[in-house]
């Protein structure tokens, strides 16, 4: 039974209890490096995997003990379910690092640490717990359905294996973009609006303020080594944000079309992109594009990127 918010305390099944990092976080690394071997982990889940690793007291300063449950048998970690609040909207607690070892599956143990999540969350009065599962993965999509999760949008990302690579031409590109200004920042602003629907902020957070072209924004980027760039079309039915990653393995770019744009659009935005990623390390580009539409998925495939995963986000109102 899924507590409601004026359950007094969290109710544990019997073989889970609280995430501790000092005892689990070795584990816990091998859980989820288990789990999920079979995809390609985003440059995230490798972060949080070689932090479990090497947990010591930075990391407990840093980032505190971190919330969770796990499912302990025998002294062996067979499943972990991770809860954080969401930094933009108060009211909701997203569900992560949903896993169980691969001979321990189908005992209930993943729906025994989600449901200690969700009790934990209503116990904190939130009014949303929110989480994201692979589309592929259909006993997941089952679990949180049976729970009462509803799916909200899709989200797929694509990956780029190398920018040297099939290089598209840039001369069109650079007739029909121009960097993004201040000026430019209602136009942005507006573009990302369009393109990135509410139901999407829930089970990943949003910051406005990327798409807020202006002082803040420039100091920011300017602190950060000046890693974004905006590039904007010609009759502004498009924009592109790239972000170089000087440390993590993959360059990043997001794609916002209206509905006016067209194919050349879309194509002579991902050009100047990725033209301005030749200027650094040559590495992998990552996008992540939510709800994408038949012509940014065009648009993407033909400019040499393939898609790597499609996730669901789903809701659960308490």
């Amino acid at each position: 039974m899924i507590a409601r918010a004026n359950r007094p305390a969290v109710v544990l099944h019997p073989h889970v209890r609280p995430f501790n990092p000092w005892r689990d976080s070795v584990a816990l690394a091998d859980l989820l490096e288990s789990a999920f071997s079979e995809s390609e982990l985003d440059e995230s889940s490798h972060r949080l995997i070689q932090r479990l690793r090497y947990y010591g007291a930075f990391d407990f300063l840093a980032f505190g003990q971190g919330v969770g449950f796990v499912w302990v048998e025998n002294g062996e970690l067979l499943g972990n379910a991770s809860i954080q609040r969401n930094p933009t909207r108060g009211d909701t607690w997203i569900i992560g690092n949903v896993a169980t070892r691969a001979d321990a599956r189908n005992r209930g143990i993943g729906r025994a640490v989600v449901e200690a999540c969700i009790q934990f969350a209503a116990q904190k009065k939130a009014r949303y717990v929110a989480l994201q599962a692979d589309v592929t993965n259909a006993p997941a999509i089952h679990l949180y359905t049976k729970l009462g999760f509803e799916p909200l949008v899709e989200v797929t990302h694509y990956l780029r294996p190398s920018v040297r690579e099939r290089m598209p031409e840039v001369g069109n590109a650079l007739m029909r973009t121009r960097p993004a200004r201040w000026s430019d920042r209602n136009t942005v602003l507006a573009l990302a609006q369009h393109c990135i629907p509410e139901a999407s902020t829930y089970a990943e957070a949003f910051d406005s303020n990327v798409y807020r072209l202006g002082p803040r924004w420039s100091l920011v980027n300017a602190l950060s080594g000046n890693v974004e760039a905006w590039y904007l079309a010609e009759d502004e039915s498009g924009a592109l944000r790239t972000r170089v990653n000087y440390e993590g393995s993959c360059h990043h770019l997001e794609l916002l079309l209206d509905e006016d744009a067209d194919d050349e659009t879309a194509q002579v935005l991902l050009a100047r992109g990725l033209h301005r990623f030749t200027t650094f390390l040559s590495k992998p580009i990552y996008a992540a594009q939510i709800a994408p539409t038949p012509l940014m998925h065009r648009a993407l495939l033909a400019s040499g990127f393939r898609v790597l995963r499609t996730l669901v986000h789903m809701r659960l109102t308490l």
